[in-house]
């Protein structure tokens, strides 16, 4: 799913502004999509133009202008057609899974370094994700909140994946020096 699909999406429910519209994608979409606050207003520029949204300027005084963004009908119906379309295969890409590919190559303290700190990062993720789930289990409907569980439970595997991969590398060199 694009950018501009997902911000399509976003305001399916409401108008937002572009402030609205980063929180909303950090809460939701920051720890399983490559999408970043700096593609944000280029789409939404791209899509004012293409007529999927329109914009309001709120005049407040003594803070700066509010910039509203409103789906439009052609941007709810592009929206929708998108959901509808069918769903490519996904071929995931992990560059840990590359790296591991080619560990034979570095020392075995080296390979439980680096299982170590992707480990780490990893718990990191879940951390911050266990963090807002009060807020996300009160703003979510139900299946923003399967979305969500969904992301957790991939973060879960993971560290209990990278778990088990570091026990065999610690293994695997205390056999070596015996």
């Amino acid at each position: 799913m694009d950018i501009q699909t997902i911000i399509l999406g976003f305001l399916m429910r409401k108008s937002m502004t572009g402030y609205d519209l980063k929180k909303a994608f950090s809460i939701s979409f920051s720890f399983f999509s490559g999408l970043s606050y700096g593609s944000i207003y280029p789409a939404l520029k791209k899509m004012e133009a293409r007529g999927l949204i329109t914009k309001h300027v709120e005049i407040q005084d003594g803070l700066p202008n509010r910039k509203v963004y409103t789906i439009t009908e052609t941007g709810r119906k592009a929206f929708l057609d998108s959901l509808r379309s069918p769903l490519a295969p996904e071929q995931p890409k992990s560059a840990f899974l590359m790296r591991l590919f080619f560990f034979a190559y570095l020392s075995p303290s080296e390979r439980e370094k680096i299982v170590a700190q992707h480990l780490e990062s990893v718990q990191h993720m879940r951390e911050q994700l266990e963090a807002v789930q009060p807020e996300v289990a009160v703003r979510a409907d139900r299946f923003q909140y399967l979305c969500f569980e969904f992301g957790l439970n991939c973060l879960n595997d993971m560290a209990r994946n990278l778990s088990r991969l570091g026990d065999a590398l610690k293994e695997e060199g205390a056999e070596a020096t015996r």
